[in-house]
C-alpha cells in the first residue's frame, strides 16, 4: 500500500511538472514576444452585469482576423454605415460568412471586395482599406 501511493505521488508529481513547465514556457513566450492574445479586441466592461453578447464591431475584427490598425478602422467605418441604414446588417453578416468561407486564415480581403461590390450595387461607395491607413508614428517598438 505505502508503495502504491509512493508510485502515485512520483507520477502525479511528474504530471505536474510537465504542466508546470508547459506553463513556465507560455508564460516565457508571453513576455518575450511583444504581442500575446487570443482576442483581438478588448472585451468590454459596461456594468456590472456581463453582456455576453459581442457587438457588430467585434465580432468582424475577431473573426476578420482584422489585425491592423487600418483594417479596424475600415471596419468601424461599414459598422457605421450598418448604423447610420446605408447598409444592411445581414448582408455584412453574410458576406463575413463568406469570406470565412474563402479563406479561413485571413478572410478580410475577401470580406473588403465583396462588400465593395455589393455596396456598388446599392448605391454606396465605401473607400479603400489604404484610405483609412494613419501617417502617425507606430506605437510599436522596432527590433
Amino acid at each position: 500500500m505505502l508503495a502504491t501511493s509512493l508510485i502515485q505521488s512520483v507520477a502525479l508529481g511528474e504530471s505536474f511538472m510537465r504542466s508546470f513547465t508547459l506553463a513556465v514556457l507560455l508564460i516565457g513566450f508571453c513576455v518575450t514576444t511583444s504581442e500575446c492574445e487570443a482576442q483581438i479586441t478588448v472585451p468590454r466592461i459596461l456594468s456590472a452585469k456581463q453582456d455576453r453578447v459581442s457587438t457588430l464591431r467585434e465580432q468582424l475584427i475577431n473573426r476578420l482576423r482584422a489585425t491592423r490598425e487600418e483594417q479596424r478602422a475600415y471596419v468601424s467605418f461599414v459598422v457605421e454605415q450598418v448604423r447610420l441604414g446605408r447598409l444592411d446588417r445581414s448582408l455584412v453578416v453574410a458576406l463575413e460568412r463568406y469570406a470565412l468561407r474563402r479563406n479561413s486564415g485571413y478572410p478580410f480581403p475577401f470580406f473588403e471586395r465583396a462588400l465593395k461590390y455589393e455596396a456598388l450595387k446599392r448605391g454606396v461607395a465605401l473607400p479603400p482599406v489604404q484610405q483609412f491607413a494613419t501617417t502617425r508614428a507606430s506605437t510599436r517598438a522596432t527590433p
